[in-house]
């Protein structure tokens, strides 16, 4: 069982940088999210290990010289806000970053001479930082590791990965959590929510059949204006979407057909949210459309 699952993951992992080669942007990139704050991420961004960090607010510019600015926001949460205990802490991090173009993916690297952060360009709007090992680093269920471009937030977005989820994967369920922002998904899906309605909490549970493995029934709990609604139905995998035929899309099917959920898997542990025209949600600087294993 355990030699099944690492060969699967191992799968996953090695078709996640075969992507369908996304043009770069001629103009400066200007990327904003929020992250876990890790010891990893802590560690390289030189926080003090002791320093209680829930999560880090990025304000990432790139110039096309190669330059970057980060100006980051961390802390301790503040519950109930989009802020932290006491207003937080801040620095300024500079330094140049250089692309890994192999024509197939894109790898930034930052490099301040002290520090090498490395992120995963999805397309124009989407950055996932990626850990030690070169994979899509996993977040949690409060924040992702996913980077928003703040100047393309109303673009429409074909999504450039080329990831493979095992269809035979011998695990009968799989749970994934996170928190999206609230206004833009709720318009599309004809939720009633409150206007002060900022974020989703969700958790989305996958079974598959004890024979077979194949996928059968879902159910998500999602959190809206702190109500929790549970929505259960049958969730299956779809190859290939428009300009991207390698794409693998989970699609989860309700009684309502016009409120199916479509996901692109990044990989095994990461799931990103599509519009209905499959192009990929863009978050902003408080969340991302992200959900990541638990």
């Amino acid at each position: 069982m355990k030699n099944l699952l690492f060969l699967g993951l191992l799968l996953i992992t090695q078709s996640l940088f075969a992507l369908i080669h996304c043009d770069s942007i001629d103009e400066n990139i200007w990327l904003v999210g929020s992250t876990p704050g890790d010891e990893e991420i802590k560690s390289k961004l030189e926080i003090q290990p002791n320093v209680k960090v829930d999560f880090i607010k990025w304000d990432l510019k790139l110039e096309k010289s190669t330059i970057f600015v980060l100006k980051i926001l961390y802390g301790e949460s503040k519950p109930n806000t989009l802020g932290f205990v006491n207003g937080g802490q801040s620095s300024v991090i500079k330094g140049t970053y250089s692309i890994n173009d192999n024509g197939k993916s894109e790898i930034y690297h930052f490099n301040t001479g002290k520090m090498v952060i490395s992120m995963l360009k999805l397309n124009e709007s989407l950055f996932q930082l990626l850990n030690g090992k070169n994979e899509l680093k996993v977040g949690n269920g409060g924040w992702s590791f996913t980077l928003n471009n703040y100047n393309a937030l109303k673009s429409i977005n074909i999504p450039c990965t080329n990831s493979n989820i095992n269809q035979d994967d011998r695990v009968l369920q799989e749970i994934y959590i996170g928190r999206t922002p609230c206004q833009e998904f709720a318009n599309e899906y004809h939720w009633k929510v409150s206007n002060d309605c900022f974020k989703l909490k969700w958790k989305l549970t996958l079974n598959r059949d004890s024979v077979t493995y194949r996928p059968t029934t879902f159910s998500i709990r999602k959190v809206v204006d702190n109500v929790p609604n549970d929505i259960f139905g049958i969730w299956s995998i779809k190859k290939g979407i428009k300009n991207n035929p390698n794409a693998t899309i989970i699609l989860l099917n309700s009684e309502n057909p016009n409120q199916t959920i479509s996901l692109l898997v990044g990989d095994s542990n990461i799931l990103f949210f599509l519009h209905k025209d499959n192009s990929l949600f863009v978050g902003n600087e408080n969340f991302s459309f992200t959900l990541n294993k638990r």
